[in-house]
C-alpha cells in the first residue's frame, strides 16, 4: 500500500473515532436526568400572553397570571393537570398557559361527551396536557359547571342568586347592557353557572348561561355533611339511593339529575379526591381563591389540597384570586413553585330572556322585572365590560362543525 493510501486510511480512521466519541458523549447526556435547581425553578416565570390575543376573560378584567412553564421536560410522562378559567382562544388560554388542541383532544361537559365548539370564554375547565416541541397540547378537557339548575332566589340589586342551595355572586361591573339582561332572569329560570368557590362556599360566577328547562341539573362542591341518606353541598342536601355508598366528608361531590315535581332526583352522586385528573399528572396549574391571608399561620389548604413549597404573595387577602403552579406531591398535595395573584373577575352573563318574546313567559313571573331595550333577535348579547375590551375571538377557531 502506498503512502497516499496510508494517509487517507489514517484520516478516515480518525474521523470514525471522533464520531464514535461524539455519539458516546451524546448518549451520556441523554441518559442523565434533566433537572433545574430549586432556586431557579422558583424564580422562573413564563411570559404573559399578549392581551390582544384574549388575556382577560373576554373583557372580564382577569389578567393572565405569570406562571412558571409546566411539564417542560417533554418526556411525555405524567403530563400537566390544568384547572382554571378560559380567558381566550387561538390556543385555549387557561391560567396564562397556551393549550394547543387538535381532532384527537377528548372534550366533555360535566362528564358527557361534547365538542370543542362548546367551549366559551369564562367557563371553568379541567384538562391534561402533554409537552410536545416546547408546547402544551391537550389530551383531554372537561367543562365543569359549579351548578346548573333552576333559580330559587334572585336579588338584582346585589347581583346574587341561589341555585340548588348554592349562593352565586355575579360582578357585572356596572355594564348597562349586562345589568339589563340580568334583570330578565327570575325565579324558576334555569341557568348554568361557571365559577370557583370562595372560602365561605360562595360561587363567584365567571359565566352564567340561561339554559332550557330540560337541561341536566348539575352540582359540584365539597361535602360539608354526610349521612347514610344524604350528602350536603353548600345549603343543599343531595338524597342518596338506598344502599348507596356515600361520599366521604370533604370530598369533591359531583351530582347530576332532574327536577321532578319540584324535587331534585339524582341519577349520579360521586365523590372524588381533589386532584381528580383522570390520569397520572406530574405538574399542576390550579386557579382558586385564597382561603387565608398571606402570613397567616397554618398550612395552605385549597379545596382539600394541601399546598407547600411556596407561600402566598405578600399582601394576599382572604378570597383573593390566585394561580398555583407546581408539582403533584401526593393524591391531595402540591409542592408549589409559584403562587401568583390574578385580577378580580367580571361575569359574562348570557341570559336568553332579553331576546325572547314576552309571550313565552307568563306575566306573573315578570312583575318585578325591568324591561331592557331588546337587542337583535338573532344575536344574543353578551356582557361587554367597558374596560378592558372583549377579545374578538370567543370560540375555538378552525374547528369543523360536527
Amino acid at each position: 500500500m502506498n503512502r497516499g493510501a496510508d494517509q487517507r486510511l489514517n484520516g478516515k480512521t480518525l474521523r470514525v473515532c471522533a464520531a464514535a466519541l461524539l455519539l458516546s458523549l451524546l448518549a451520556g447526556c441523554a441518559a442523565a436526568p434533566m433537572s433545574t435547581p430549586a432556586p431557579q425553578m422558583a424564580a422562573a416565570k413564563s411570559k404573559s400572553s399578549d392581551p390582544k390575543n384574549g388575556d382577560g376573560i373576554g373583557g372580564t378584567g382577569i389578567r393572565a397570571a405569570e406562571a412558571m412553564p409546566v411539564n417542560s421536560r417533554g418526556d411525555g410522562i405524567g403530563g400537566t393537570g390544568v384547572r382554571g378559567t378560559i380567558t381566550g382562544f387561538g390556543s385555549i388560554l387557561v391560567n396564562g398557559l397556551k393549550l394547543d388542541f387538535d381532532h384527537t383532544t377528548k372534550v366533555e361537559s360535566d362528564g358527557k361527551p361534547t365538542t370543542l365548539e362548546a367551549l366559551r370564554v369564562g367557563q371553568i375547565v379541567q384538562g391534561v396536557a402533554h409537552s410536545k416541541d416546547g408546547k402544551l397540547s391537550l389530551a383531554q378537557l372537561e367543562i365543569q359547571h359549579a351548578v346548573s339548575g333552576p333559580i330559587s332566589a334572585i336579588d338584582h340589586a346585589t347581583e346574587t342568586l341561589t341555585v340548588l342551595g348554592q349562593k352565586v355572586r355575579l360582578n357585572l361591573a356596572g355594564d348597562k347592557t349586562a345589568i339589563a339582561a340580568f334583570k330578565t332572569l327570575a325565579v324558576g329560570d334555569v341557568v348554568g353557572v361557571s365559577g370557583l368557590r370562595q372560602s365561605d362556599g360562595v360561587i363567584v360566577a365567571t359565566r352564567v348561561d340561561q339554559s332550557s328547562d330540560d337541561d341536566r341539573t348539575i352540582l359540584r362542591g365539597q361535602a360539608t355533611a354526610v349521612t347514610a341518606t344524604s350528602v350536603r353541598v353548600g345549603a343543599f342536601d343531595i338524597p342518596l339511593a338506598a344502599g348507596a355508598t356515600p361520599p366521604k366528608l370533604g370530598e369533591t361531590v359531583v351530582t347530576s339529575g332532574r327536577i321532578i315535581n319540584g324535587a331534585f332526583v339524582p341519577d349520579v352522586v360521586a365523590g372524588t379526591g381533589p386532584l381528580n385528573f383522570g390520569e397520572i399528572v406530574t405538574d399542576i396549574s390550579l386557579e382558586a381563591y385564597a382561603p387565608k391571608a398571606a402570613g397567616s399561620p397554618g398550612p395552605l389548604v385549597i379545596e382539600g389540597t394541601t399546598v407547600g413549597g411556596a407561600g402566598l404573595p405578600a399582601g394576599t387577602a382572604v378570597n383573593d384570586r390566585i394561580v398555583v403552579t407546581g408539582q403533584v406531591a401526593g393524591p391531595d398535595s402540591i409542592t408549589a413553585t409559584s403562587i401568583a395573584n390574578v385580577h378580580t373577575v367580571v361575569t359574562i352573563n348570557a341570559a336568553r330572556g332579553a331576546v325572547r318574546p314576552a309571550a313565552i313567559r307568563p306575566d306573573s313571573a315578570r312583575s318585578e322585572r325591568v324591561a331592557p331595550p331588546r337587542p337583535n333577535i338573532d344575536r344574543p348579547q353578551s356582557v361587554k365590560p367597558e374596560t378592558p375590551s372583549r377579545p374578538s375571538i370567543e370560540r375555538p377557531q378552525g374547528i369543523p362543525s360536527v
